[in-house]
């Protein structure tokens, strides 16, 4: 087995997030007047990875561009934040990614997602990634084609390093690689989707153990404002947000996976690395934008700083 350098490698999606906002989002057929427009990089990988540096971890990323104006934008965004880029494919004849994200004025976001050349990274490039980087922690969503992130995970896996699985964005395709992921993150919608559970019948409670069912040993339930629930094989923990004022709720979710796995890689227990996981997405909530919103390390202990005086 050879020596981990340590860190978080990310393997997700990097995008242009083109974003709307408006007093309430269109319904079908109708067309609503916005109050303003801006563009952010994104996509949950690459906003993972901003998160994950921005708490002070080394950070590589996998992913793939076009070679287009976005493509060159995005990758001068990840070298910007100290992110290892080397493989990030960037693609003859295939647009970036790109996300359609409108946003209310109370915060709440609808997306339309178009990969692009995210759906084009290979095998072969996920292998070397892996043994290039030699991470501590790998984190994937499921932006990448499912033959490329089996073969991270089994990589993963043979090396006895940990992995982390953010079922997202479409969680059914998700199944298979939760079963051999150390720790499984989803949202509410997420969870039920995953397990097939229709409605609000089942407690949160048993959703969880139906996950780790699965086969994760740990489990998280992102709550939006209610927090987080978090399983191990010690039980669940229910972990509260802090109070804050919402903005802009796009990169909250991507900012505690990204922390989340930072502090796995540092060596915390999953309880600990969830509690500044929730902290960090509740900061993500009070900026817009989700790259611009991932706060750094000392931003995360200033305010459980404050938090604690209170």
């Amino acid at each position: 087995m050879v020596e981990r350098r340590g860190g978080v490698l990310v393997a997700g999606a990097i995008n242009t997030d083109l974003v709307g906002r408006c007093a309430r989002a269109p319904a079908a057929g109708e067309t609503v007047t916005g109050t303003g427009f801006a563009v952010f990089g994104g996509g949950k990988g690459a906003n993972q990875a901003v998160a994950a540096a921005r708490a002070g971890v080394a950070t590589a990323m996998l992913g793939a561009v076009g070679a287009d104006e976005f493509g060159r934008q995005r990758l001068a965004d990840l070298l910007g934040e100290g992110i290892d880029v080397s493989d990030v494919a960037t693609l003859d004849g295939v647009a970036s990614g790109v996300a359609l994200i409108t946003v209310e004025d109370a915060g709440e976001n609808r997306i339309l997602y178009v990969p692009g050349a995210t759906l084009s990274v290979a095998v072969e490039r996920a292998r070397a990634a892996f043994d290039r980087s030699r991470p501590s922690v790998v984190l994937m969503t499921l932006e990448l084609p499912a033959e490329t992130l089996l073969a991270l995970r089994t990589a993963a896996r043979a090396e006895g390093v940990r992995i982390v699985l953010n079922a997202t964005p479409e969680p059914v395709g998700g199944r298979s690689l939760a079963e051999g992921a150390d720790a499984l993150i989803v949202n509410e919608t997420e969870a039920r989707d995953l397990i097939g559970a229709e409605g609000g019948d089942s407690s949160w409670e048993d959703v969880v153990e139906r996950l780790a069912a699965l086969g994760p040993a740990i489990v998280v339930v992102t709550l939006g404002s209610q927090g987080a629930l978090v399983r191990t094989v010690d039980g669940a923990t229910i972990i509260s947000a802090p109070a804050v004022t919402v903005v802009d709720t796009t990169g909250a979710g991507d900012a505690f996976c990204g922390v989340f796995a930072a502090r796995l890689a540092e060596g915390w227990d999953a309880v600990a690395a969830a509690r500044e996981g929730v902290v960090a997405g509740a900061l993500a909530v009070t900026k817009s934008g989700a790259q611009p919103s991932m706060p750094t390390a000392n931003e995360i202990t200033e305010f459980r700083k404050r938090m604690s005086e209170r």
